[in-house]
């Protein structure tokens, strides 16, 4: 599946404009080191993981953590409604934006993952 054209990749980034509008940057997980830097920590470092999107890994754990990423984003969908209507999407619009979503959620044969950023920093002595 292209990128460009998948509908997760166009929904994350319709809702990351939709933020911005709110003062929110859905990107900021992977800038936290800059902020614990500047706070004072130091050996500050990141680790990135491929999480799935997705019951689709053959791996039982990676299958549940896929479980549980889907069953967040498809949680969320809803909250996103005020954002999108902000953008100027009508009730359709963003009523067609959700089932598609919801839709491609539940596709397995698509591998869909995210990017987790967890970082670590050592307060100085």
């Amino acid at each position: 599946m292209d990128p460009e054209t998948d509908i997760t990749v166009r929904y994350y980034n319709l809702a990351q404009q939709a933020m911005g509008k709110f003062g929110m940057d859905l990107s900021l997980g992977s800038t936290v080191g800059d902020y614990l830097t500047k706070a004072g920590f130091i050996n500050v470092t990141q680790v990135r993981r491929k999480v799935p999107l997705g019951t689709w890994p053959k791996d039982k754990t990676m299958r549940l953590i896929g479980l549980y990423t889907r069953e967040i984003a498809l949680h969320s969908i809803p909250s996103m409604d005020k954002p999108f209507a902000n953008l100027g999407l009508s009730e359709t619009e963003r009523q067609v934006w959700g089932a598609r979503m919801r839709a491609a959620l539940k596709e397995n044969h698509v591998h869909r993952y995210y990017h987790f950023y967890f970082w670590f920093g050592q307060k100085p002595e």
